[in-house]
């Protein structure tokens, strides 16, 4: 029915191609896009980058002339039913795709100009270290992905097609409405000529923002590996790099090519689209090609040109005797090392310069928020008191009002902390709140999901103008006993150090008042399994949810891909192929455990034990990249050799079914659990990690060995806390475990 996408990918995209688990049908041309024309057409909203041009505006009398009037050959469907029909529908399928959710949620994102992850939210995941350097390579490398998905040559054609066909549609529009101009004698209007036009500026807005939020997190990571790299001295300058430099100088490579693919991918060429015209450009001819292959492969010629240039330049610079050079430096020390990086950089961005010229200030804004703000304006100036925001209700009610005002105050903080990156959100903030219901006070049991759901829709939801929203209505939140843990407790945090803490931070649970689980939803094999509500962190309340609202970009079931594989079924922002691999794991280590004190209980109750599921036969080499991934039971490593990677956790696997990385990965996350279960005084179940540890392949956990650990492990921490020591050797801060993988 749809074509179906291979994606191979690049050396930095590899990842996020194989890693395409659940297929989405995608509308390349996003539908909401047409909404956004039409207010712009209308004259109500500026061009998505910002511009406001001096061109003939549709009028409000003439918008019905496109809803209603059906020109010749239309089988009976209005102007804008066929528009919207082109961007995929029954009536017409043949230039959807079908492509992962990965790539598929993330283009969606960067379509409307939202960043993919805001400053505060890349701190709290802690991407700025070193020991998380992987993940920030695949958040960034993820954007790449999406614009090299839109640069493929059946795709890109796709994108033409439906933008000429939706050309035609205006162009008929145009002949109906100048005829009625004429007759009054009003200027003509080229309805055909404001969507190229707009359609131009959307995808300046849309690259320009993508590219440079990619390369102000490249130059963020790359500015302390320079300083490193530079000061670093080895203890032996004679006997080339040592490993610290080999470090430094190959995370600095993968840098500068993720930049590199980011200048020449991140850009929508429109040869082709009806009615543009392409400015006139400098430089190489190649490198504005429309193939991205070709592009690619002028830049890189491009770039090594220019850094021996610059290579050239700083070894005469060194050569000059006198205050003017530098003198002679060994091949080996850092300050060498640290001038080639830099002869790189330096050819890097003169290149940028060339391929894309200047870059645009001011940044264009994310559409949404210039839309927020001017319907926020113009209803503050009828009612100092509107609100603006979403509803949250309490459906809590065992904590003390001191708790619960220490509970509200550490949300807001968290809530509140958005925006750093997305220009202009300093003017909305202020009055995007979280407006509050009391359960207790209308009198909604506590933890009733459907009742808060009936009072939000026959209240509130019934109350906003559906014209002009004041608070969100596809979405409302609930404060049950797990989101009030998750600020106030350990619970829902980290199991091992092996997952990025960030995302185990606290969330509230978002609730979909349009959900009936009796209907489901549309197409629910794109959100599996999906209930009407779901978990969000609360951090990206306003940054996520809000901004694909407003946008009218997204729907709460299409954030639910996202979570579903979250240990605790978090939406924690755009995911990650290694960030989903480590999730797997921890999961799979939960399910191990919880099957070991099941097991352990029925031995003890006399029961027989069931046997261990066979190991899966594993897919042959020739499997498609687009296959389905394995369950949770058995992930794959992305980027790696799936036979020497899938890390099987049963404990009873055969030796050959093991390998070294496998039994190292395998000690580390037991460790980690153990660790962690020691922390949280659960005695039992860290005696059965203890167990785990020690079995080799083929041998089955002994229960009466399990129960001496356990005593032995109450023992152990009754004498630590009266020696005052801590629960644990692991707890001290010099415990660093070495992870196998990093």
């Amino acid at each position: 029915m749809y074509s179906h996408l291979e994606a191979p990918g690049t050396a930095t995209t590899i990842a996020h191609c194989k890693a395409q688990d659940l297929p989405i049908v995608d509308r390349i041309l996003e539908p909401q896009t047409i909404v956004h024309f039409l207010e712009f057409a209308l004259g109500q909203t500026p061009l998505p980058n910002g511009t406001q041009p001096t061109v003939v505006r549709l009028t409000q009398e003439e918008l019905p002339s496109i809803q209603a009037n059906f020109p010749p050959g239309s089988d009976g469907n209005s102007i804008i039913h066929r528009v919207m029909a082109r961007i995929g529908s029954d009536e017409d399928e043949r230039r959807l795709c079908m492509i992962g959710k990965n790539i598929q949620f993330l283009k969606t994102r960067l379509w409307e100009g939202v960043i993919p992850m805001t400053q505060q939210r890349w701190q709290e995941k802690q991407l700025h270290k070193p020991d998380h350097f992987d993940f920030a390579c695949q958040h960034l490398t993820a954007v790449i992905a999406v614009f090299q998905y839109l640069n493929t040559p059946s795709v890109r054609n796709y994108l033409r097609s439906t933008f000429n066909l939706i050309y035609d549609h205006w162009t008929e529009a145009d002949t109906l409405l100048n005829h009625r101009r004429a007759e009054r004698g009003e200027e003509r209007i080229s309805v055909a000529g404001l969507w190229t036009t707009y359609m131009a500026a959307h995808f300046e807005m849309m690259t320009e923002r993508a590219h440079r939020w990619v390369t102000v997190q490249v130059n963020a990571l790359r500015t302390p590996l320079l300083h490193n790299l530079k000061e670093h001295r080895p203890l032996n300058e004679d006997a080339g790099p040592d490993r610290l430099q080999w470090r430094f100088t190959d995370s600095l490579h993968m840098l500068l090519q993720i930049a590199a693919d980011a200048d020449y991918t991140i850009m929508i060429p429109m040869e082709g689209f009806k009615g543009y015209t392409a400015p006139q450009r400098t430089g190489p001819k190649d490198l504005h090609a429309e193939d991205c292959l070709r592009r690619g492969k002028a830049y890189h010629d491009r770039l090594k040109l220019l850094t021996r240039e610059y290579v050239v330049r700083d070894i005469r610079s060194l050569n000059v005797p006198g205050p003017g050079g530098s003198g002679h430096r060994s091949s080996t020390s850092g300050e060498s090392y640290h001038e080639s990086a830099m002869a790189q950089i330096q050819g890097q961005n003169q290149l940028r310069r060339e391929m894309r010229g200047a870059p645009t200030e001011p940044i264009p804004r994310e559409p949404w928020i210039p839309s927020a703000e001017k319907m926020i304006k113009a209803s503050r100036e009828t009612n100092s008191d509107e609100k603006f925001g979403m509803a949250v209700y309490r459906l809590t009610y065992g904590q003390t009002e001191t708790e619960w005002a220490a509970f509200v105050k550490k949300l807001d903080a968290h809530v509140s902390d958005w925006g750093k990156g997305q220009t202009g959100s300093s003017a909305i903030k202020p009055h995007l709140k979280l407006h509050w219901f009391d359960g207790k006070d209308l009198g909604i049991p506590e933890g009733d999901i459907d009742a808060a759901k009936k009072h939000f829709n026959s209240t509130i939801k019934k109350e906003e103008d559906p014209q002009n929203p004041r608070i969100e209505t596809r979405a409302f939140f609930a404060i049950d006993s797990a989101s009030y843990a998750s600020y106030t407790t350990n619970s829902y945090g980290p199991s091992t150090s092996m997952v990025i803490p960030g995302d185990f931070a606290g969330f509230l649970l978002a609730v979909d008042p349009d959900f009936d689980p009796e209907e489901g939803i549309e197409r629910p094999d794109e959100s599996p399994e999906y209930s009407g509500q779901m978990r969000v962190l609360g951090s990206l309340i306003w940054s996520d949810l809000y901004s694909l609202f407003s946008s009218q970009t997204a729907q709460l079931e299409d954030f639910w891909p996202l979570a579903m594989e979250h240990p605790n079924q978090v939406y924690v922002g755009p995911t990650v192929p290694w960030q989903l691999y480590t999730w797997r794991k921890q999961s799979q280590m939960r399910w191990e455990l919880l099957r070991e004190v099941v097991n352990y209980g029925r031995r003890k109750m006399g029961l027989s034990v069931p046997p261990r599921p066979p190991v899966p036969v594993r897919a042959p080499e020739s499997t498609p990249t687009h296959s389905p991934a394995p369950p949770p039971q058995q992930p794959e490593m992305p980027g790696a050799d799936q036979n020497n990677c899938s890390a099987s956790m049963n404990a009873t696997d055969p030796p050959e079914e093991r390998s070294p990385i496998d039994a190292a990965l395998r000690t580390y996350m037991l460790s980690e659990f153990r660790r962690y279960l020691r922390a949280n005084g659960q005695n039992v179940q860290a005696a059965m990690a203890t167990e785990l540890l020690g079995l080799q392949p083929g041998e089955q956990p002994d229960g009466e060995r399990m129960r001496r650990l356990a005593d032995e492990e109450e023992r152990r921490q009754e004498q630590r806390r009266r020696d005052g020591l801590p629960q644990s050797d692991e707890e001290r801060e010099e415990y660093q475990p070495d992870c196998p993988l990093q």
